[in-house]
Order: structure tokens, then sequence, then C-alpha cells
């Protein structure tokens, strides 16, 4: 039986209300060959307080708290938390979130097999919605993970994935530190570079939903700042990595922009989608004229992405008309919608 030891790494900042029941779903875990890794990212509330105290009073698990000097967010504290971990796997909690008792041993149980690079469970939310995971007990490997990555049959968030520690120092695959929706970026990169996956259909993980208000203008520019600095990252990867004539790339980074730009047309967000077009169009990789003409997409698409051969101004009026055409007019759902 393959008894591998398994690193849990768990970012902690203003979690008060959530700690202690993340801290006992680990500790209750069925598996036993863990250890924990807390990293102190310097939040302002008694987090870390809670967090001492229960390490004082439990000690069934090796544990360690890493501690930041300043905030630094979530990217650093996975990377600090790689840093220290000493196990062959490692395994991304959330600190507001908490896992089930049989976790880390239905992660494990495939590895029995095969030593995959990554092992991916199912999830729950905690408002009682279903999750977007589409692959069940199914063996991926190579081409096939991006592929699925680019269908949306796997989800983006790192937690609640078994990663092989050495597939991701190999590979390089850290966190971008100081960008939001890091997730993206480190996903992305995994699904390109991963060989080998294995997708359970066991919940293993909660994930809480918190409350929040409606989004604001605001708040929406702030995200499409954020994602169009997570796509500057990713073009890039795609660029050093020649695949700038991969398929699922295109796919996956045109898609995205796409459900964005949509996105806003459809909340009405017109100053918002006309201020921002040129930054979405001046990210183009590869012309969709070559892209058809190579395969890579088909008609379709490259009437999505003609927008892209004409001059900015125009293809900003032309980019409205289709959606207007695609989804306003014909009530179609938008593929990659983000608010």
């Amino acid at each position: 039986m393959y008894n591998p030891k398994i690193s849990i790494i768990v970012p902690v900042y203003n979690v008060s209300q959530y700690i202690t029941k993340c801290l006992d779903s680990i500790y209750g875990q069925t598996y036993k060959n863990i250890e924990l890794i807390l990293v102190d990212d310097c939040g302002s509330d008694d987090s870390m307080t809670i967090v001492q105290d229960y390490l004082a009073s439990h000690v069934s698990i090796d544990a360690h708290i890493i501690s930041h000097k300043k905030n630094r967010g979530l990217s650093a504290g996975r990377n600090s938390g790689m840093e220290k971990a000493s196990g062959e796997y490692v395994y991304f909690l959330d600190s507001d979130d908490y896992i089930t008792s049989d976790c880390i041993e239905a992660l494990v149980k495939p590895l029995n097999n095969k030593k995959y690079d990554v092992v991916v469970g199912d999830y729950q939310y905690s408002n009682g919605e279903k999750s977007d995971l589409k692959l069940h007990n199914e063996e991926l490997s190579g081409q096939q993970i991006l592929d699925s990555y680019a269908n949306g049959l796997w989800y983006v968030m790192a937690w609640n994935k078994l990663c092989r520690k050495d597939f991701l120092l190999d590979n390089n695959l850290t966190f971008e530190e100081g960008y939001l929706h890091e997730d993206v970026i480190w996903s992305f990169k995994l699904a390109c570079k991963a060989q080998s996956m294995y997708v359970i259909n066991n919940v293993t993980y909660n994930y809480l939903v918190r409350s929040s208000s409606i989004m604001t203008s605001m708040s929406i520019e702030h995200d499409v700042n954020v994602y169009l600095k997570a796509f500057d990252k990713i073009i890039d990867f795609v660029k050093a990595e020649g695949r700038i004539f991969g398929v699922s790339e295109y796919k996956i980074i045109e898609g995205k922009k796409c459900g964005i730009l949509y996105s806003l047309l459809q909340k009405k967000e017109f100053g918002l989608y006309n201020k921002y077009y040129k930054d979405f169009y001046l990210q183009r990789y590869v012309s969709p004229l070559t892209a058809y003409r190579k395969h890579i997409i088909n008609f379709s698409y490259l009437l999505r992405d003609l927008h892209y051969c004409v001059p900015a101004w125009l293809g900003r009026i032309y980019k409205r008309l289709f959606f207007n055409m695609l989804y306003a007019w014909r009530g179609k759902k938008i593929e990659g919608a983000v608010w």
C-alpha cells in the first residue's frame, strides 16, 4: 500500500470565524501521513492566536507555522508553504474552507496504481450549488489534460488538487505573487505541463461562499484590470513555450477574453467595454486568419475573432455587433461569462 507523505498548505489571513473548522477537518483525516504547514500572512484579527492555541492542544499531526514579515497575499502564502513542504505531494487548502474526513485518503488511493502528477477531487459549495467538475473516475494524460481544461471539464481553483511536489518544482509551477486570479495563471500552466492526471468523483472539499454585495462598476473595472494582467502572463508563457499555434491554448485565451468583453456588454457596462476593448485587442498573439488556415479554429470562431483583423476602433464596433447578433438578440448563453 502506497503511503506518501502529504503536505497540506494553508495560508492564514483574517479568518478567525472559520479557521477552527478548517483545522478540525485536517486533524480529523483518516489518512495519517500528513504534515500541516500554516502560513501567517499578517492579518489584522486573532486568526493566528486561535491557530497557536489549537496546535498547542492538538499534537497528532506534524505542524509548522511560517510567518511572513508583512502581508503578501495568497500566492506568496502558497509559495512559502511549498518551500517548506517535505511531502512527496502537496495539497492547497484555503483557510475559510474545510475538507471531508476521507479527503486525503480518497485522493491518495489512485496513486497506488500510478504516481500521477495531479489527482483532482470533487467539491461542493456551502450554498448548495453544484460544482463544475464534469469528469469522474477518469485518467487523463498529455494533451487530454489541456483539452479537457479548455472544455471546462475540471475547475481552475488550485485547492483540492493533490500535486506531486517535484512536478510543480521541475516545471516552475509556483504562484504569481502580486496578482489576483492567480489560480487562472497557475491552472493554465499546470494543464499545459501535466503528463498524468486522475479525477475522482468523491466530494472531498467544502468551499465557503461568502455573502457579498452586487458587483459595482468600480469593482468590475478592477476585475477587468486583474484579468488583463493575468492574460499578459499567460500569453508570455504561451510564447515562451512555443505554444502559439496550440488549439486548446487559443480556445482558452480567446474564449475567456470574449467572455469578459461580452459580460461587460450584457451588464450594459458600455463605458467599460469602450474603455478596455483596445487593451484586449492589443493582447492578440496570433491572427485569427492564420489560426483558421492552420485549422486551430473553425469558421464560427473565425467570425467571432475577425475584429482583430481590422483597426481597433472598427473592431470594437464589430465585436459589439457580433455580441448583439449571437447573444443579446437571440438570447444564447455566453460562453465564459464572468459577472
